[in-house]
């Protein structure tokens, strides 16, 4: 099995520093953090550059899904959030391809409505990678040592940052195994492309 992680997603409720400052339109309802919508009351908020872009998470969980590796059941599927949630995200769920209705199932899941094909834990990524034994860790970023695709085979863990602007850091001390920066490109991918690139190599 393999396992692919979205890390530090821009995947968040909308903090309570800035919810009484929003106010919800016939357009967008929902109390996720959404940069299109919040960008200015977000202009203090930490990280600002990193959240609010559930988009990615929507796109990058459409392609993973759809891919022949997941299909053929050898593939695990982590949601990390910038907030230390993670979401696992079951092989066979069908996930809304709008993503307005994305955002109201994510909505709903992280307000803690159950649903039997999205598992939500209170976790931060290090105690997500020493949980699920990972053993030969990729750690994808633009820094990393050039990889060929097929050379993806030999890891069995995958993190692809889940966010628009800034550099994923993992507390190597947590973590009980050795983490290799690895790159796909010699320039920046959107974690979509990534994620779709780690799956069409893992598959054949």
């Amino acid at each position: 099995m393999y396992n692919i992680i979205l890390a530090k997603s821009a995947l968040e409720l909308i903090p309570e520093e800035i919810k009484n400052k929003i106010k919800k339109s016939r357009v967008y309802k929902y109390d996720i953090l959404d940069s299109n919508y919040h960008y200015k009351v977000m202009e203090n908020l930490k990280d600002k550059r990193m959240r609010g872009r559930p988009d990615i998470v929507h796109i990058s969980l459409l392609n993973i899904l759809d891919s022949p590796i997941n299909h053929e059941g050898k593939l695990n599927i982590y949601v990390h959030t910038y907030d230390d949630k993670v979401l696992k995200i079951n092989p066979e769920v069908r996930l809304p391809r709008n993503y307005f209705r994305f955002l109201g199932v994510m909505e709903d899941v992280l307000k803690g409505k159950r649903n039997p094909l999205i598992k939500l834990e209170e976790k931060s990524l290090e105690e997500l990678l020493n949980e699920i034994n990972a053993k030969k860790i990729a750690l994808m970023t633009k820094q990393g040592k050039l990889t060929k695709p097929y050379q993806l085979k030999n890891y069995d863990t995958f993190i692809v940052g889940g966010f628009p602007y800034g550099k994923l850091n993992v507390d190597r001390k947590k973590v009980f195994r050795k983490i290799d920066e690895v790159s796909i490109y010699k320039k920046g991918l959107m974690a979509w492309t990534v994620c779709g690139i780690i799956c069409y190599a893992l598959s054949f």
